[in-house]
């Protein structure tokens, strides 16, 4: 028995630092092979296009987009790109102005029908499950 409760301690321990690591997450992107994919949250739709004609041009084959609130402000974390594509997503970011991140509708096919890895905000299972 004081096995089964440490696995479930642990696991409780697990679920609420993933919980507070994404509570200041607005979005999350995921790209692989040239392909965008939203994880978690909502991307407007101006930039949802921007970001997908960045990565497009250059070329970008693995990498994740973050939008988070750093000290009350968004900030753009991008993982897995070179620093010349993450400055363009960071301007593309920053040009798109704050207000509206929270509060933007889906772009059309982006995310009113989310599938199971999405939902639960794990890349390797939304990917595996995203119709190609």
């Amino acid at each position: 028995m004081p096995l089964v409760l440490l696995v479930v301690v642990l696991l409780l321990v697990a679920l609420a630092i993933v919980a507070v690591s994404r509570a200041n997450e607005i979005f999350c992107v995921s790209i692989r092979d040239g392909r965008c994919l939203v994880i978690r949250g909502r991307v407007p739709p101006s930039l949802w296009r921007e970001l997908r004609e960045v990565v497009r041009i250059a070329g970008v084959r693995r990498g994740t987009v973050r939008a988070v609130k750093r000290g009350g402000q968004p900030a753009l974390e991008c993982e897995g790109l070179d620093d010349g594509t993450a400055q363009r997503l960071r301007n593309a970011f920053g040009a798109q102005g704050f207000g509206h991140l929270k509060a933007s509708a889906p772009p059309a096919g982006v995310g009113g029908s989310r599938n199971l890895g999405q939902l639960l905000g794990i890349a390797w299972l939304a990917w595996l499950l995203t119709r190609r």
